[in-house]
């Protein structure tokens, strides 16, 4: 007789969250009512979502609209401690603030009372009169009693199948928990669910953007990005100090002539705005007025998740002291090879002149030993000149004198100006000739049969004995094209990067051929670069090189005469 009284003082329940329906009986006007209060509460809740941001703001908000629609004495959300060992309250409704934080201070065991069940094993528990409840301990008894509770409903927060929190409904009196009502709490826990996950997700986010603005606050490259609009929308501290600008002054403006007429500071960063440069191609730029820096600028597009652009970001790297750097070597090699290229002229003289025999007849073996040191003595004088050609490209003291010229007739001046080369390296050297004569083009032709010489002259000594050389010419649209391939030893991929790098020489290269200076294609480089055209290269080591010259055929590209 005992335990059916006990029976009938309390109601349990355990289920998997979902919807219980009644619809089959006749609701009263009470209880009409009562679930209409309970959609308004859903309503009013699902705008929590919308307007606020702050995760613990919209779980308040949440617990106040379901507690007061529902007549609840609390409602209340839980989250687990960071080891996911014990479980607190994290918002609550109609809860006095103490009990907040003695919950936080002191955490509830996971998978204990309703909360803890719900929590470990993804299911509803409820009973409608948790002070008869014998699951009760009865050391938590007095604490029930105190803050006044019977009916209790307690739900898990779920993202898929992954438990992220708890809530629980508590009412002053006992209380049946009806399907309907089950029902609109399992929805409200959804919301909730998606709040606190969207709140995780956007804390991350914004923990992420606040650790990316930290790095790139503190780069020692300036940052300017740009909107589809060539608006501004961000300027880094660095680039701040690089321009004497303000952020706040540029943000929001497009670099326009009348920008850059507002001071010297404005037209510097309108004239790096406007900088001719393809994507990841780096510019160099030395700024005007009191504060004159060389300035090394890489422009990248910036795209979104899907590859679409959205912007441009020019990063502004300070090069000046490598470039004060460079000026004193350049000024030293100049001084150095004028210096040495006296004397060494004189050497050249007075070998020639005992070769000549005039002032003696010389043995064979005192022939052979003078004609070694001229030999010597070439090289040397090439590698002043190189070294002279290097400082005057770097002071922009290169002069060109450009006109229309036939590319085939200078390069076949090259070919007979190294036919002892090609004889002593033993190898053969073809040109090929179209039946029609290739486009003239603008050049210095001092200046590109230098290039040339350089290109041939390589794959002659790099090529061994028995090898082809082949010259030929492709005549495009847009470029006139001179190909020049060997049968060589190559150059190996991980160098291909460093190969028109100044002194620059592959380690094969120095194994085959110990003389060389590694300017060869650098100055090459640059007066191709003068003439408004490409080199490019393809190379296997032990297969073989070649190397295309391109020079504009197009009036527009074309050098000025």
């Amino acid at each position: 007789m005992t335990t059916e009284k006990k029976k009938k003082e309390y109601q349990t329940f355990s289920l998997t969250p979902g919807i219980f329906t009644d619809t089959k009986r006749v609701l009263s006007p009470a209880e009409q009512a009562k679930r209409q209060r309970l959609l308004s509460a859903l309503a009013r809740s699902s705008q929590f979502l919308a307007i606020e941001k702050r995760i613990d703001t919209i779980l308040e908000g949440i617990a106040k609209s379901i507690g007061e629609a529902i007549r609840a004495k609390y409602v209340n959300f839980w989250d687990f401690t960071p080891d996911n060992k014990s479980v607190y309250i994290r918002a609550a409704y109609g809860m006095q603030p103490q009990y907040l934080a003695h919950s936080r201070k002191d955490p509830m065991p996971l998978g204990s009372a309703w909360i803890g069940r719900a929590m470990q094993t993804g299911k509803v528990w409820a009973t409608s009169n948790v002070q008869k409840d014998p699951r009760l301990p009865s050391s938590w008894l007095p604490a029930v009693k105190k803050q006044g509770y019977h009916g209790l409903m307690c739900m898990p927060l779920k993202v898929k199948d992954r438990i992220i929190g708890g809530m629980c409904i508590y009412y002053e009196k006992k209380h049946i928990f009806e399907p309907f009502e089950m029902t609109i709490a399992g929805i409200v826990a959804n919301q909730a669910a998606t709040a606190v996950e969207n709140g995780r997700i956007f804390d991350e986010l914004g923990a992420e953007r606040i650790k990316t603005l930290s790095i790139v606050r503190s780069l020692n490259d300036g940052l300017i990005m740009y909107d589809l609009d060539d608006a501004l929308v961000f300027f880094n501290p660095r680039a701040e100090e690089l321009l004497w600008l303000k952020a706040n002054d540029v943000i929001g403006k497009c670099p326009s002539k009348a920008f850059a007429e507002m001071d010297v500071y404005h037209k510097n960063l309108y004239a790096i705005h406007r900088l001719p440069q393809s994507d990841y191609e780096n510019v160099e730029y030395i700024t005007e007025g009191s504060h004159r820096i060389v300035l090394l600028v890489t422009k990248i597009p910036v795209r979104d998740e899907v590859g679409t652009k959205i912007g441009t970001v020019q990063v502004l790297h300070d090069v000046t002291h490598e470039r004060e750097v460079d000026q004193l070597k350049s000024n030293f090699l100049t001084t150095a090879s004028h210096q040495l290229r006296t004397p060494l002229t004189g050497i050249k003289w007075a070998l020639e002149t005992l070769l000549t025999e005039k002032e003696g007849v010389l043995t064979s073996m005192q022939k052979e030993i003078i004609q070694k040191m001229s030999q010597t003595n070439e090289r040397l004088i090439t590698l002043i000149n190189d070294l002279l050609d290097v400082s005057r490209i770097e002071e922009g003291q290169f002069g060109y004198n450009f006109e229309l010229t036939d590319l085939v007739t200078m390069v076949k001046e090259v070919i007979t100006g190294l036919k002892g080369d090609i004889v002593n390296h033993n190898v053969t050297l073809r040109l090929i000739e179209s039946e029609q004569a290739p486009p003239q083009v603008s050049v210095d032709r001092e200046k590109i049969k230098v290039a040339i010489n350089n290109l041939v002259e390589n794959a002659i000594k790099y090529t061994l004995k028995g090898g082809v050389i082949t010259l030929s010419f492709i005549a495009e649209k847009e470029f006139l094209s001179l190909v020049v391939h060997d049968t060589g030893i190559g150059i190996s991929e991980k160098e291909h990067s460093f190969i028109f790098n100044k002194f620059f020489r592959a380690k094969n290269a120095v194994l085959l051929e110990t003389e060389g200076s590694g300017l060869g294609l650098y100055i090459g480089k640059n007066i191709i670069s003068h003439h408004r055209g490409v080199i490019q290269f393809e190379s296997r080591e032990n297969v073989g090189s070649t190397f295309t010259m391109k020079l504009p055929l197009s009036k527009k590209k074309m050098p000025t005469m």
